[in-house]
């Protein structure tokens, strides 16, 4: 699963250098906007091109009380965009995080995390859906001493696994 969320993040900041490496080589203007108020900011660069073709990036971020969301996009100067939507939100007891990146090609992944605790138990749950619509699960339940691991693969074929859990030092 760390694998994945490292790809996604290898994804979106490729997608950023490969933009950046254009628009600094060939950068006839650039204008950069930022806006920050009480929970919300802003940011959008444009950087036109000798050509006069212009390029792109914009984030905009929002939070509040248990919950923060950013969206993030860059237009390159084919006009093509790359997009990532990242919502967290958290309320007593259960916290949650989606990331949707979709590439300048339409094919979208998503990552989903949700931990949740009460009453001695305490679950952590991890997809990552790829952009061929697959989708793989881990779940991590620990109560009391147990610890009991859920591997779903693509192919939807599960596993568990339980074991006694780590002494605390």
């Amino acid at each position: 699963m760390q694998k994945r969320i490292v790809r996604i993040s290898q994804f979106a900041i490729l997608c950023g250098i490969a933009a950046a490496l254009p628009l600094t080589a060939s950068a006839q203007s650039a204008t950069t906007t930022v806006t920050v108020t009480p929970g919300n900011s802003s940011r959008q660069t444009t950087v036109t091109g000798p050509n006069g073709k212009a390029a792109t990036y914009q984030h905009t971020a929002a939070w509040g009380p248990g919950s923060y969301t950013a969206n993030s996009s860059l237009t390159g100067f084919n006009g093509r965009t790359a997009t990532s939507a990242t919502s967290v939100s958290h309320v007593p007891g259960i916290t949650t995080r989606q990331t949707n990146l979709t590439g300048p090609n339409g094919n979208t992944a998503t990552y989903q995390s949700t931990q949740t605790h009460g009453n001695g138990t305490h679950t952590a749950t991890r997809s990552y859906t790829g952009r061929n619509g697959a989708t793989r699960t881990d779940t991590r339940t620990r109560s009391g001493p147990i610890v009991t691991n859920t591997f779903t693969g693509r192919n939807g074929n599960s596993r568990t696994v339980s074991h006694l859990a780590r002494r605390r030092r």
